[in-house]
């Protein structure tokens, strides 16, 4: 249990009646947040997902481009990754892979607006949302 020194508010996790679960121990990873925005090379660029949660902040796209997102060694089922990016005046398409030969899904652009999609791990590849 964890309490608020300034307001003595407490918060702590309750744990689910699964009975898949009974006489296991199950453990959760601790849900942390991170925003990035990596720079294109040649309209590419890989981000190591080890967060639950992590955003992912292309920019403006003056092209198509690819990102590659892989999953760190601890990564739960469910983590989210939100990729984010505007076109420039002309429609930029946003090609989401796991590695270099398995495409996940792409996300359309359209011109002069921003758009973000999730992409969520299912403990073996992204899910394109």
């Amino acid at each position: 249990m964890w309490i608020n020194k300034n307001n003595d508010a407490s918060y702590n996790f309750k744990a689910p009646e699964i009975t898949e679960d009974a006489s296991k121990k199950v453990e959760v990873i601790f849900p942390t947040a991170e925003k990035v925005s990596p720079t294109l090379s040649s309209n590419a660029t890989t981000v190591q997902v080890e967060r639950e949660t992590t955003i992912v902040d292309l920019g403006t796209l003056s092209a198509a481009a690819t990102l590659t997102l892989t999953a760190g060694a601890n990564l739960g089922v469910g983590a989210k990754v939100v990729v984010k990016s505007t076109s420039d005046s002309s429609a930029r398409n946003v090609t989401v892979k796991k590695d270099a030969s398995t495409t996940v899904g792409t996300i359309s652009g359209t011109a002069s607006t921003t758009v973000a999609k999730i992409v969520v791990w299912d403990g073996s590849s992204w899910i394109l949302c």
